[in-house]
């Protein structure tokens, strides 16, 4: 009997104290799962992430070259940037609607691998007196925090419009909190790209080197470029054999790369109600005839007035910007 007990003593003494258990492998599975998709949002892209940078844009060489050269191989070798004393450039992208500014500011980030930060002009609205001049600062601010950060100003023109006396006066604040946040951003490890259809409609002093140091136009993307962006948004769908891809670039002449996508996106919606539709349920694959159809219905976005526009706003804003000259666009699929 008393061997009976004391064997039930020391079996409830070892389950008191789990000798064969590692506690810290017992305490880390008592504690909740990091919240790993949130803290990684705006940090660096690992490997096996889908971000691929670069690679998910058709086209572009010299505006890659021009940003790689300027941008990224700054950041990525800090080492050599300090010897030789050089930062970043913060950049205006601008142009025509639908080519690619805001798509390849974010694959910037990717490439680059840091703390990235959209901002669109609704993120620092307020209808508070100043309260978006309060956002701008809270934003870089918080920016700096979490050094080295790329912010992306998209619509760029909303948030900086030009100073004036009149009753718009309310803004002028807001403007001037951008410009002292802006002077010599990269300093503090920020780093600045923005993207805007309306160049002139950005307060002047914004636009002063040490502010926004360069500014690129986007330009249209010419014959090469859509015949590439065509053969990039069709690659991974059912087509037929025998797809014109010159014929197609030839035919979108004044297209810009959202007209193509919507054109290839148009396409495929068709076919594939026409295979759900089929009895035998065969992949309907996209034709040539398709194809040619819907470019025949569809005007292009930007008409022939709006480009002579941007081409004069190209000559006032980057008269000696060759680098930025005909950049072949493309867009992810």
């Amino acid at each position: 009997m008393k061997a009976k007990k004391s064997a039930e003593k020391e079996w409830l003494r070892r389950l008191g104290t789990p000798q064969h258990i590692d506690t810290h492998t017992a305490d880390e599975a008592r504690r909740p799962p990091k919240p790993a998709a949130i803290e990684q949002r705006h940090d660096k892209p690992r490997p096996s992430d889908k971000q691929k940078g670069f690679c998910d844009v058709a086209g572009m060489d010299d505006l890659k070259r021009l940003v790689t050269e300027g941008f990224i191989n700054v950041l990525k070798n800090p080492e050599y940037a300090a010897a030789y004393n050089i930062t970043p450039p913060s950049l205006l992208f601008y142009g025509p609607a639908g080519c690619g500014k805001t798509f390849f500011a974010e694959k910037i980030a990717e490439e680059v691998g840091i703390n990235f930060m959209k901002i669109v002009p609704d993120d620092i609205a307020s209808t508070l007196v100043h309260g978006t001049q309060e956002k701008v600062g809270q934003l870089f601010r918080k920016a700096e925090s979490k050094a080295p950060t790329l912010i992306f100003f998209d619509e760029f023109d909303a948030m900086v419009p030009r100073r004036t006396n009149d009753d718009r006066g309310y803004q002028n604040g807001e403007v001037n909190e951008f410009l002292a946040m802006l002077n010599n951003a990269s300093a503090r490890g920020i780093y600045i790209l923005a993207a805007t259809n309306h160049p002139e409609r950005i307060d002047k002093a914004i636009l002063r080197t040490g502010r926004i140091d360069e500014l690129i136009y986007i330009d249209m993307p010419d014959t090469e470029a859509r015949e590439s962006l065509f053969k990039l948004s069709l690659s991974k769908l059912p087509t037929d054999t025998d797809i014109d891809f010159h014929r197609l670039a030839e035919m979108t002449r004044g297209y810009n790369c959202s007209d193509i996508s919507y054109i290839v996106k148009t396409a495929s919606r068709k076919m594939f109600n026409a295979t759900i539709a089929d009895e035998n349920g065969h992949r309907q694959p996209i034709t040539q005839k398709l194809l040619e159809d819907i470019i025949a219905a569809k005007a292009p976005s930007v008409s022939s007035k709006d480009l002579r526009e941007f081409e004069r706003l190209r000559n006032e804003f980057s008269p000696l910007d060759t680098n930025a000259r005909h950049n072949d666009i493309g867009f992810h699929i």
